[in-house]
C-alpha cells in the first residue's frame, strides 16, 4: 500500500480507475483526480505522482505561465487567446463587465480572472502525465484550457475543451 495525499492508501496490485479528491491551493479548492488504465502499477511511479501533488502550486504556475506565452503568441495562439476570443464573442457586454469588470481585457486581466478547476494525474501516460484544466467562471462557460505536462514536469501542450 501507498498513501497518496490525499487519495488515502492506494495498493500499486489491485487500482480502482479513478480516485476523486479535492485540495486546498490558496485558500482555493480544486478538484483532483487520479486516473489508472491498468489494475496494477509500479510503485515508484505513485511515489512520482505523490511528488507531483506535494509540487501542484509549482505545476499551476507553471501552466499559467505556459498560457501567458501561449497568449503572446498572437494569432498563432492555439488556446489561451482563442479561449478569450470564443467567450468575447459568446458572451454578452454584461457578462464581460461581471467576469473582467472592464471590456478592455488585458493578458494580466485574463490571467487574474481565470482559475484552475481541476487537475488530473494519468501515471500510466508519459506524454500527459499531469493535466490542469482553468477556464473562467462555470456559470460563463463549460470550456476549459488543458495545460498538460509530461511526466518530467515539462510542457506536452496546450488545448481549448469542452
Amino acid at each position: 500500500m501507498t498513501n497518496i495525499h490525499p487519495f488515502g492508501e492506494i495498493d500499486p496490485h489491485d487500482l480502482d480507475e479513478c480516485y476523486d479528491a479535492q485540495i486546498e491551493v490558496n485558500g482555493d479548492p480544486i478538484e483532483i483526480d487520479l486516473n489508472f488504465e491498468s489494475k496494477t502499477i509500479e510503485v515508484d511511479i505513485l511515489k512520482k505522482v505523490s511528488q507531483s501533488i506535494d509540487a501542484v502550486d509549482v505545476q499551476i504556475q507553471k501552466a499559467f505561465e505556459a498560457l501567458s506565452a501561449d497568449f503572446d503568441l498572437g494569432e498563432e495562439s492555439e488556446a489561451a487567446l482563442f479561449y478569450l476570443e470564443h467567450h468575447l464573442e459568446q458572451l454578452s457586454d454584461d457578462e464581460i463587465l461581471k467576469i473582467f469588470g472592464s471590456t478592455e481585457i488585458t493578458k494580466e486581466l485574463f490571467l487574474k480572472k481565470i482559475a484552475v478547476s481541476r487537475i488530473g494525474f494519468y501515471p500510466e501516460d508519459e506524454e500527459s502525465f499531469v493535466v490542469v484544466d482553468l477556464k473562467l467562471p462555470d456559470q460563463y462557460t463549460n470550456y476549459i484550457m488543458a495545460v498538460t505536462f509530461d511526466a518530467e514536469g515539462e510542457l506536452s501542450f496546450i488545448s481549448m475543451e469542452s
